[in-house]
């Protein structure tokens, strides 16, 4: 009897040994391939450096002192901050100073000092053979409508202080009153805005409106006749002269020529000039 298999059998054992081995080499190949999932393994992915197209270039908190993005609402935090730098109201009536404004030297007078001479001002007569009644609200309106009372300043057009005095107005109203006054200081240049107020006043009093000449003359609120007219577009000495002061004696007699309802061509300046008179926001 031998020892040796029969061929079949020996067949079959060597398909069974390259089986095993294959399954081995396959299971092998497995635990190589995938990462290890035990505490401390690394596995290749691990080791690898990262693609620098598919990372975030977002730095990690811990490597940076930006501070962490937020989820508030971006509208409502941009009214919170445009609200917290918002400036202050202005205390006095805003105005827009383009670059070319300038400013005398010296700084600013004081309100109370620049009231003190507006008042002076109204009280004062210019007129030798008449007189002009003048309010000290209606000068210290004026003034807060022309400069917000800042007795230093120069405007592009060349009106100066308190009561924005063109270089033109200064040398008619030094000529017709026979006075040298300056409008660079302040208590003078309140005399040249009150003086010029007096002789709109009797100017358009007796060429408009029947004044006698040499006469009496008020500048109180003589308008709002007509309850169909708005007060600041009647046609009365009051408005012609508040018009005048801005927009020329020459500009308001041509209104006043033309007839009818008089159409200032400065409504707004007449009406807010009416409405601080009954404000009085300098009080």
């Amino acid at each position: 009897m031998t020892d040796e298999l029969p061929e079949s059998d020996r067949a079959t054992g060597t398909w069974i040994v390259v089986f095993v081995l294959l399954s081995a080499a396959v299971a092998i190949g497995v635990f190589l391939l995938l990462p290890s999932g035990g505490e401390g393994g690394t596995s290749a992915a691990a080791t690898t450096e990262p693609d620098p197209a598919t990372t975030s270039s977002t730095p990690s908190p811990e490597l940076t002192d930006e501070p962490a993005p937020t989820t508030a609402d971006p509208t409502s935090a941009a009214e919170t901050s445009t609200e917290a730098t918002s400036p202050a109201l202005p205390t006095v009536p805003p105005s827009e100073h383009p670059p070319c404004t300038t400013y005398l030297d010296g700084g600013a007078a004081s309100a109370s000092k620049a009231e003190a001479a507006l008042e002076e001002a109204a009280g004062t007569q210019f007129w030798t053979n008449s007189s002009v009644e003048v309010p000290d609200d209606l000068v210290k309106a004026i003034a807060w409508m022309e400069s917000g009372w800042q007795s230093d300043i120069v405007a592009c057009d060349g009106g100066t202080g308190l009561m924005q005095i063109q270089p033109e107005t200064e040398e008619f109203i030094n000529t017709r009153f026979e006075l040298d006054l300056d409008r660079t200081g302040v208590e003078q240049n309140a005399m040249l805005g009150s003086a010029q107020l007096q002789w709109l006043a009797k100017y358009f009093s007796v060429n408009y409106f029947g004044g006698d000449d040499p006469g009496s003359y008020s500048l109180e609120d003589d308008c709002g006749n007509d309850g169909e007219v708005p007060d600041h577009l009647e046609r009365c000495l009051l408005n012609a002269v508040i018009s005048a002061y801005q927009a020329g004696f020459g500009t308001v007699e041509a209104v006043l020529d033309a007839g009818g309802d008089p159409d200032y061509t400065n409504p707004q300046y007449i009406e807010t000039v009416r409405a601080l008179l009954d404000q009085r926001p300098w009080a």
